[in-house]
């Protein structure tokens, strides 16, 4: 899988979306950490096992200043996400379709414009 893009659009997208993750992993207070990134029907998803988001909240998810975090969320990064990616003319949504919900908590997909399987 090949993505034509700047490193700099595309690097603070997973990082965002991984650091993300692994906060609502460790707030479900479980023992088995689960992570994972999957190309399914030529789209990027990132998904973790952690408490999800709730469905009121989904709508909310990509505006700036938006946060469930009791510490440390400012409620910017999926904002930038989706600026980033849309600079490049990409696209990120958080799925509720279980085609592609590959895990049970958060489940990002990413569409890339002009992507090639390697």
């Amino acid at each position: 899988f090949q993505v034509y893009e700047q490193r700099a659009h595309i690097y603070p997208v997973f990082i965002n979306l991984l650091n993300n993750s692994l906060y609502w992993i460790r707030q479900k207070k479980q023992t088995e950490f689960k992570i994972r990134l999957d190309i399914v029907d030529n789209k990027v998803v990132i998904a973790d096992n952690g408490t999800g988001v709730y469905s009121d909240d989904i709508k909310s998810l990509f505006t700036i200043f938006f946060t469930k975090k009791t510490r440390g969320g400012r409620g910017v990064g999926l904002h930038l996400c989706r600026r980033n990616l849309a600079s490049g003319g990409h696209k990120i949504h958080y799925s509720i379709d279980d085609d592609l919900k590959i895990l049970t908590g958060a489940n990002f997909v990413i569409e890339f414009k002009g992507t090639k399987h390697a």
